[in-house]
């Protein structure tokens, strides 16, 4: 339920940032005439626009196509719940699922937005940036950096005493993928993000 809910305010706050990247799309296919191509602020304003006509004419992924896909265990982790449409005030589909190991105190959940339409082609571009932003940062308490895995650019962050380690990325840039594994190293939380087969989620979309 914690994880739910910080989930949720990290929506809002990439719907309010994905405003201001709309916001900046806008003064920016104002502005670029009078900038050289070459400057990389050009060539990522035309990457942000692009991403985000490119999603919000996509039709979404139903609920019911996303709970299909969601798989019910991951190796010896068994799926014990699911949620669906739980962004649909937002006009994102979702799906939410949360594995475990009986008796052990190893957890992993799984919360995938779609972010095709209006809103979540938004948050998806949103979400995409944050691999591009090359950072790590490190103290007693966890280890936070960008890393690349199999293509896949995400924010990493592992605490230390908890054996905890979240993930956030965006996949092939339209699903939204949040992470978060108790008790798992960051290697076995990639290990269990290879299991949920997320390649399925790309065969299902028009």
């Amino acid at each position: 339920m914690k994880n739910s809910c910080k989930n949720i305010g990290l929506i809002l706050l990439l719907i309010m940032f994905g405003s201001c990247v709309g916001e900046v799309k806008d003064k920016l296919s104002k502005a670029k005439e009078g900038v050289s191509n070459a400057t990389t602020f050009v060539k990522e304003a035309r990457k942000v626009e692009s991403r985000i006509e490119k999603l919000k004419d996509a039709i979404p992924l139903t609920n019911e196509q996303l709970k299909g896909w969601l798989p019910t265990n991951l190796g010896d982790l068994e799926r014990t719940g699911f949620k669906v449409g739980q962004t649909g005030m937002y006009q994102v589909n979702s799906v939410e699922g949360t594995y475990k190991i009986p008796e052990e105190k190893k957890k992993f959940s799984v919360m995938v937005i779609d972010g095709a339409g209006p809103t979540g082609s938004m948050m998806s571009t949103s979400y995409g940036l944050l691999g591009n932003f090359e950072m790590e940062t490190e103290d007693e308490y966890k280890h936070q950096q960008t890393v690349e895995v199999e293509g896949v650019k995400a924010q990493q962050t592992y605490k230390k005493k908890s054996n905890h380690t979240q993930l956030m990325f965006s996949y092939k840039e339209r699903f939204l993928v949040t992470v978060n594994a108790s008790d798992m190293l960051p290697e076995e939380t990639w290990d269990m993000v290879r299991k949920l087969k997320l390649e399925k989620l790309t065969d299902m979309t028009e």
